[in-house]
């Protein structure tokens, strides 16, 4: 969500609330000065990287143990519930053997 005000303080003073892609069609050709505030992350995506920490440590105590990469990012998505794009980007993030094992 995003608020588009336009020529604020101003005799032609304009104002737009709704998603971005509305936005983007009302203001088709934009002229003169704009303020953008956008929306907040919910608290779903604030708590995105605690468990970004939480994966990456997960996955280095499975390394440690000698756990492969699927198997470790298997268990590692059960847990924290990241996508496994996500979680094996930071397997190969945080070793050195590049995500083989």
């Amino acid at each position: 969500r995003v608020a588009v005000c336009r020529e604020m303080t101003k005799v032609h003073e304009e104002e737009f609330r709704g998603s971005v892609g509305e936005a983007i069609v009302s203001f088709e050709e934009p002229r003169g000065e704009f303020t953008l505030v956008i929306e907040g992350a919910s608290e779903d995506v604030a708590d995105a990287g605690g468990r970004v920490d939480e994966a990456a440590e997960m996955l280095g105590e499975l390394r440690g143990r000698g756990v492969g990469a699927r198997d470790a990012v298997d268990e590692v998505m059960a847990a924290t519930g990241l996508g496994r794009r996500d979680v094996y980007r930071i397997w190969v993030a945080t070793g050195d053997d590049e995500g083989r094992g």
